[in-house]
């Protein structure tokens, strides 16, 4: 029931959206990405989680995603559901946001507290996670959830600049009647800037960053507190290049890493970093478009790494690592009908990792591998008026380091 109240309400947000004069086509989202290939090359609003310039483009706009299920696509749940929108309050302002869960699809300040969740595909711990293991049967932090977001842009010239501002947080206090008492916390607070720029009559620059900083902490009567806090940054770049009226050459850049502490608590005032990871990548692809027809698609060189510190007399310094290249997104979307749009996609990568298991506390043993996978996608979507912004369905997806 609630599920389809939701169905209802965002059904109804959207006829009021589509109202508002509308400059750009105004659809897409993670499941349009998906069934393209995973493709990072398109303009599509989801980009707005990175770059909160993209609401000054998708204006008077809301976008609902109702997620992904292993079973029927209206089964209870859903993995990824998140809604975002964008409104015009003045002739240069918008002023929208976002509203996410824990399990959200992609890498942002929309995303919480990413090791607990298991969004690197490596084995990179959470601060809520790292806090509830220390204290074990006094773990009493309740992990992040429902992050909330607020999204303002302003237009001026040719350029767009955008600001996100997102917050979430827990308690969870405990005071019975003798001693025992505990205070448990979680907080995450992130803000990213944006813009997008028309340089030129032929190119458009897309530049975000984006940092984020999940804190955890437990306290029982008067012992240390015990803490976890990170700091994720991320930094992500494109361009649009049009070669001539119907080709378009896409470069795009990332990069992202993530660092923290560690106050162990308790009867202790130790304190030790955290896992250290870092992320970059970079790529080249081609848009090509004639009417409804696009055709985009390229090759990107990814490498990611992880850093665990060495434990005193437990384990040495060990680091995991994956290095993909090419990684190949390739899609093509076209309107069948005028109510029917087709989508292809191709996904296919190969890469070497290479892993460090402890074998004492001051050796280690390094496995490497070489890994390959192809995937190839159909997607046909349904579209009708009323749901003409709205997924009925979104495709997952995973990051290559989870084939690792």
């Amino acid at each position: 029931m609630n599920s389809f109240k939701f169905l209802i309400i965002s059904c109804l947000i959207l006829v009021m959206a589509t109202a508002f004069p509308q400059e750009v086509k105004k659809t897409g989202g993670l499941a349009r990405l998906t069934g393209m290939g995973g493709n990072p090359y398109v303009i599509d609003p989801f980009f707005n989680t990175v770059n909160p310039a993209w609401n000054g483009v998708y204006n008077n706009f809301v976008l609902g995603d109702l997620g992904s299920v292993s079973g029927s696509p209206f089964s209870a749940g859903g993995n990824g559901q998140y809604i975002s929108g964008s409104f015009q309050i003045g002739k240069q302002w918008t002023l929208g946001g976002l509203l996410a869960r824990n399990d959200f699809n992609g890498m942002s300040i929309a995303l919480l507290d990413p090791g607990t969740n298991n969004s690197l595909g490596l084995p990179y711990v959470g601060v809520v996670s790292t806090v509830n293991g220390i204290v074990g049967e006094y773990g009493s932090v309740v992990p992040l959830d429902n992050n909330v977001e607020a999204i303002g842009t302003y237009s001026f010239g040719n350029s767009i600049l955008g600001l996100g501002l997102a917050y979430a947080s827990t308690t969870n206090d405990v005071t019975p009647p003798t001693n025992g008492s505990s205070e448990g916390s979680a907080s995450q607070l992130g803000f990213n800037l944006g813009v997008i720029s028309d340089v030129t009559n032929t190119l458009k620059l897309d530049i975000g960053f984006s940092m984020a900083f999940p804190n955890a902490s437990f306290k029982i009567d008067s012992l240390n507190e015990t803490n976890a806090s990170q700091t994720l940054i991320l930094v992500n770049g494109r361009v649009f290049w049009d070669l001539n009226s119907h080709l378009q050459l896409v470069p795009i850049i990332a990069f992202s890493s993530a660092s923290g502490t560690i106050d162990s608590g308790g009867t202790s005032t130790s304190s030790i970093d955290m896992p250290s990871y870092t992320w970059f990548a970079f790529g080249v692809g081609l848009n090509y478009q004639v009417g409804d027809f696009l055709l985009a698609g390229g090759a990107t060189f990814s490498t990611a790494s992880l850093t665990v510190p060495s434990v005193a007399q437990v384990s040495p310094e060990l680091a995991y690592g994956a290095t993909t290249f090419p990684i190949w997104n390739i899609g093509a979307e076209w309107n069948m009908l005028e109510w029917f749009v087709a989508r292809l996609g191709y996904v296919a990568f190969t890469g070497n990792s290479s892993i460090q298991y402890p074998n004492t506390a001051t050796t280690s043993t390094e496995l490497s591998q070489h890994f390959s996978h192809l995937h190839k996608e159909v997607l046909l979507l349904v579209w009708v008026s009323v749901l003409e912004h709205f997924h009925l369905m979104q495709l997952s997806t995973k990051m290559c380091l989870d084939k690792v």
